[in-house]
């Protein structure tokens, strides 16, 4: 039997915003590119060039319009900032898949990424160890109670029913969660719901995270009514927020 342990450390976070539009001048252990989606809805058609043919068969599979665009969007700035984080031609930039379907880019294994988006917001981060982020957009209608017992411990419901933001509370900790099955590359499974994501240190099976020896959880808002949670694979990282270029840059860089 394997009774190895794995410390879960979940906490706010503070992050440093960078006004710098070029990747490689900002140094930190993890970069976070936050999108408003709606912002690049109208520059689709210029960034599907961007995109091999499977990825657009992809697209393309997509009932909805709107579910069409927000991959377009998201898979074509993820090659953009990792061409410019690696100084190489986006036309360099493709993506395979590990056994556990997680991407990676084949290039430069180690170079760590992950995609969320909800609502009108999308978060890419970067780093050079295994991470996992999770974006939700907070539905006032939708009726959370009736997963609590299935996704959260029995401390987790105590805390989420006694706080003053109960709805928000249980975004957090839904988010985190996400993170971190994200991070692991292990995906939602009968185990999500022993996950611990109430703020601070937890001892936990190493089996639970795949055998990471430490993760780290870190929640932060992108607005009244989106919140996200990053998860990763080793200690007090630097995180910092760097900036997509507005529509017009990339309308340029993409027609060149």
């Amino acid at each position: 039997m394997d009774n190895s342990k794995s410390i879960v450390f979940c906490d706010a976070l503070e992050v440093l915003d960078s006004n710098q539009e070029v990747l490689k001048d900002v140094c930190s252990d993890i970069k976070l590119f936050k999108i408003e989606l709606s912002l690049y809805y109208q520059l689709t058609d210029i960034l599907l060039k961007a995109l091999t043919s499977e990825e657009v068969k992809r697209a393309q599979r997509y009932h909805q319009l709107k579910d069409s665009n927000r991959f377009i969007i998201c898979r074509a700035l993820l090659k953009y900032v990792i061409a410019e984080e690696k100084g190489l031609d986006i036309s360099q930039i493709h993506f395979e898949k590990k056994a556990n379907h997680k991407p990676y880019f084949p290039l430069d294994r180690s170079l760590f990424f992950n995609v969320s988006h909800a609502g009108d917001f999308a978060v890419i981060a970067l780093g050079n160890f295994e991470l996992g982020i999770d974006v939700e957009q907070i539905d006032s209608n939708f009726k959370y109670s009736d997963i609590l017992s299935s996704v959260f411990s029995v401390e987790e419901i105590n805390f989420i029913s006694h706080s003053e933001f109960e709805r928000r509370t249980f975004y957090k900790f839904w988010t985190r969660k996400e993170a971190i099955v994200k991070a692991t590359g292990k995906g939602i499974d009968e185990e999500f719901i022993n996950i611990p994501v109430l703020d601070g240190a937890h001892f936990v099976s190493s089996s639970l995270v795949d055998g990471f020896t430490n993760i780290e959880v870190r929640s932060f808002n992108l607005n009244a009514d989106h919140t996200a949670a990053i998860a990763y694979t080793d200690k007090n990282k630097g995180i910092i927020f760097c900036k997509i270029p507005k529509a017009e840059t990339l309308l340029t860089f993409f027609n060149e």
